[in-house]
């Protein structure tokens, strides 16, 4: 549970969590206000202000380095109580049941909705779920929900030399399950908003995380399909690159040549949904459920 001045909720979050969680670990990331002397009943570590993305990292390694070796799933909830703690059981039966690595909250298939989130948010969210889908090859509803839950395996196997500390982290995390082969289903969650606000500066928030999409969509696609790394057939490669460069290309020249720059978007759009057929196809990697 990652928290940074969090002392208004982290009370309420902490003690809300249902009796059968074996381990509760709040990651008090640099706070000036009294958010640790208000945690009841949980362990505490600190990360010193390095950033949501960062804390959350460090929370999963000292799991890694202090769990038994029995099997384990690791939950993010925030320490703001945007996450309500009923919807664990349906975040938690996929892994348990060995359809997927690593579970994503999905505040748009509640019963809900999106209807709390603030317009600015849901405007920024439908930005960035296209883009990290184009990026990834998934079809990802809501990317930005932080509200995940992982197995011991995918995190024993994780990379931590190699992260992103800041709010972006949950579009980079995707981008990265893509390189370990890591299998990602979404369930349904309630979008919680009750006074809470939010440290992104919208301006530099989303130029930044597009940037780091975008290059995470041209490093796959190097590998993946100019360099034959996929199951790809020959055509399938070329029509893939030639979308998403051509496309791409299209796009940034709309500058030079007007509205015909427009028509890359036809080109992104066939790379994608050739690339996101090819990745259900792909879809071969088998988890033995959690005892």
């Amino acid at each position: 549970m990652p928290a940074r001045n969090e002392a208004a909720h982290i009370h309420q979050a902490t003690t809300s969590l249902p009796e059968w969680i074996d381990r509760i670990i709040v990651v008090d990331d640099g706070s000036t206000d009294e958010t640790a002397s208000l945690v009841k009943n949980a362990e505490i570590i600190s990360t010193g202000g390095i950033g949501v993305g960062g804390a959350i990292a460090a929370g999963y390694q000292h799991l890694v380095k202090s769990e038994s070796k029995q099997r384990w799933c690791a939950v993010v909830m925030a320490g703001d109580g945007q996450m309500n703690s009923s919807d664990l059981p349906i975040l938690l039966a996929q892994i348990i049941n060995g359809q997927a690595d690593f579970v994503k909250g999905d505040r748009s298939a509640h019963e809900d909705g999106l209807s709390a989130m603030p317009i600015r948010r849901r405007l920024g969210t439908w930005w960035l779920k296209h883009l990290t889908n184009m990026a990834t090859g998934l079809s990802i509803h809501d990317p930005q929900c932080g509200y995940t839950v992982c197995n011991d395996r995918m995190l024993q196997n994780w990379d931590f030399s190699n992260n992103w500390n800041g709010y972006g982290y949950p579009n980079w995390w995707l981008l990265q399950c893509m390189e370990y082969d890591i299998k990602i289903k979404e369930a349904p969650v309630k979008a919680v908003y009750e006074g809470q606000s939010s440290g992104i500066n919208i301006f530099t928030f989303l130029p930044m995380v597009s940037w780091m999409l975008l290059k995470g969509l041209f490093s796959r696609g190097v590998r993946w399909y100019l360099l034959g790394r996929s199951k790809a057939t020959l055509t399938q490669r070329a029509t893939i690159s030639i979308g998403f460069l051509g496309g791409s290309a299209l796009l940034f020249s709309i500058p030079l040549i007007g509205p015909v720059g427009l028509c890359g978007i036809f080109g992104l759009g066939v790379a994608r949904k050739i690339d996101a057929t090819l990745l259900r196809q792909l879809e071969t990697i088998q988890v033995d459920p959690v005892a």
